[in-house]
């Protein structure tokens, strides 16, 4: 709205002011209601932010809740495994009294399978446990190996690799005191020199190999091995051993392997042949057959939560191929045994019996010593466990034996003979059952120990490894030649080839069977033969069958046929080196060479 010049004066003087005039009072009372309209939307603002504060609140109480008793939960189910571990492995104390123990029936719930149709050729059973596999790995891992250490391959294979084998075979019967010898001049053995050569040998003997390094960890990593070097091998051994279906008794105990260069794992022990060594435990069947071993690295030789020590934890580790409630007899000595160990085979539904120490059967109190030998020899006390029925016993020879046992007692009683110095002679005692039965398996693994050590394979080197590897490849062997003196048994075979004619037949069979032809290389210090025939030897049925590089071959002479025997024949084969009839009437050298 235009001022008119009165108005416009009256501004400039002050005496007018472009605003409209307001009411004082209400002016005051607009002022009120604000200040009290902002109070109550600031006091509800308020109230809102308390209520949704109280939710939060609510859901994170009822979420810790939730998250509380979850965990609650998560740790009773903890401490009820753990609990029941612990109840596993609890034992109720043992509550040792005097009296007679009556012996249960026990019958053997497991039968043998059926025999083959006829036994199978040493290379076919050693190769049961030494099979393709092994071998192909052996090859890939030295060729590797020569890589990395060379740089260029050693470009060997399987056929070359087992020939490598089989002539270390040959060296463990046809002994040297080195190796080189076996090529020299004046010592030259043609089967092991027209195999191989010299040189060729020692390149493989120094490069072989079973595992690839660079996955090795660190000895300061807890996940270090100390047997890395040949694990692949020494699983695939054993999984082959545990496919060898176990006897009625079996035992576990310690075995040696001779060695005295450096490794951790090397250990003393003065009342061994070999005194130096690497200690490994086996479990073998009565007949001396390995079904299972784990050879001793220290701490964490067995990997185990049970709480019977190290030397129980070994004995749950190897019996657990046997198969439980079939009434197996297991038996160990005082280095295993404990009452505790007692107890849960017992309760893994596997019959023990062992020495054990006095200091192992807590509260158990026999006669003493001196009271025992006033009886005299023979002299026994018995102790049963009410608490788990096991039977616990004490017998004086010579000196006081402790033995334990969950399914056997000291009757009924036997007589044995002992020498007697004071009556220059031999006289009968008496014998508990417990002790009869202990001594007529424990020597299981000292059965299979005597074999290996008959034609071992002492090879000289400071890789333990290759140590190991040799004694495990000769417990194939006997592994082999046990089992074709089971079969035989059960095919009422009576006469059977011996171990050195079993084992050099598995060395044949490696070196020739389906292998190029060796060529020999004749000896200027080989006088020649004035015979006039000259006996030709048969080969091996693994290289007679083997289905490779048999050619027919003129020969000067004319001699027998080795398959008809009757007729005489110019004709030989050139791999198995013996005389056939090869002729329009008869081709027995086609017979002689099918199964």
């Amino acid at each position: 709205m235009a001022l008119n010049d009165a108005e416009i004066e009256n501004l400039l003087r002050g005496d007018m002011s472009d605003i409209e005039d307001f009411n004082d009072d209400e002016d005051d009372l607009n002022e009120e209601q604000i200040i009290i309209q902002h109070i109550a939307e600031i006091t509800e603002f308020i109230d809102l932010n308390n209520a949704e504060m109280d939710n939060l609140e609510r859901e994170q109480c009822l979420l810790d809740g939730e998250i509380s008793l979850t965990q609650d939960l998560l740790n009773k189910s903890d401490n009820t495994e753990e609990a029941d571990v612990e109840k596993e492995n609890e034992q109720l104390p043992a509550n040792w009294v005097t009296g007679s123990w009556e012996n249960q029936k026990y019958p053997f719930n497991s039968m043998m399978s059926a025999p083959p149709v006829e036994p199978h050729t040493p290379l076919e059973y050693f190769k049961q446990f030494f099979d393709s596999k092994i071998v192909e790995n052996i090859v890939y891992q030295t060729n590797l190996y020569s890589v990395q250490k060379n740089g260029s391959s050693i470009n060997t294979n399987s056929n070359e690799m087992e020939q490598f084998f089989g002539m270390h075979m040959c060296m463990s019967v046809i002994k040297m005191p080195a190796y080189r010898m076996y090529w020299a001049q004046y010592t030259k053995y043609s089967m092991i020199s027209d195999t191989m050569s010299r040189n060729r040998f020692t390149a493989l003997r120094t490069h072989v190999h079973f595992n690839d390094n660079t996955n090795c960890f660190p000895s300061t990593d807890i996940r270090h091995d100390k047997l890395f070097k040949i694990r692949p091998f020494i699983d695939a051994i054993q999984h082959n051993f545990k496919l060898i279906e176990p006897e009625e008794h079996l035992a576990i105990d310690e075995i040696i392997i001779p060695f005295k260069g450096r490794s951790s794992m090397k250990q003393y022990n003065k009342s061994k042949p070999h005194k130096w060594g690497i200690k490994m435990f086996a479990l073998a069947s009565k007949s001396g057959i390995v079904h299972d071993f784990e050879i001793y690295v220290g701490k964490g030789t067995v990997k185990s939560s049970t709480n019977l020590g190290l030397s129980g934890d070994i004995v749950i580790r190897l019996s657990e191929i046997i198969p439980k409630n079939k009434n197996f007899k297991l038996s160990f000595d005082n280095w295993f045994t404990s009452y505790n160990l007692i107890v849960s085979l017992k309760n893994h539904g596997i019959l023990g019996v062992g020495t054990v120490r006095s200091n192992r059967l807590s509260g158990c109190q026999f006669e003493n010593d001196k009271n025992l030998k006033k009886s005299g020899r023979g002299s026994y006390d018995t102790k049963i466990d009410t608490t788990n029925a096991i039977v616990a016993c004490k017998w004086f020879d010579n000196k006081t034996v402790h033995l334990v046992s969950n399914y056997i007692g000291p009757e009924p009683l036997d007589q044995v003979q002992r020498w007697s110095m004071a009556d220059k002679s031999r006289i009968p005692i008496e014998r508990p059952a417990i002790v009869k039965e202990y001594n007529s398996f424990m020597g299981a693994i000292d059965l299979h120990d005597m074999l290996v050590e008959i034609y071992r394979t002492d090879i000289k080197c400071k890789r333990y490894y290759i140590r190991i590897i040799f004694h495990i490849i000769d417990m194939c062997i006997v592994n082999s030649w046990l089992m074709y003196k089971r079969h035989c048994k059960q095919l009422n075979i009576i006469k059977h080839d011996s171990l050195l004619i079993f084992k050099m037949n598995i060395a044949l069979g490696l070196l020739k069977a389906g292998k190029d032809k060796i060529n020999t290389r004749k000896s200027s210090l080989t006088p020649p033969s004035k015979n006039r025939y000259k006996r030709s030897n048969a080969p091996v049925p693994d290289v007679r069958f083997d289905g490779y590089q048999h050619w027919p071959e003129l020969s000067d002479d004319k001699k027998r046929c080795k398959f008809c025997v009757q007729p005489y024949s110019r004709t030989k084969c050139s791999k198995c080196n013996v005389a056939l009839c090869f002729n329009s009437s008869r081709n027995c050298f086609k017979s002689y060479h099918e199964k």
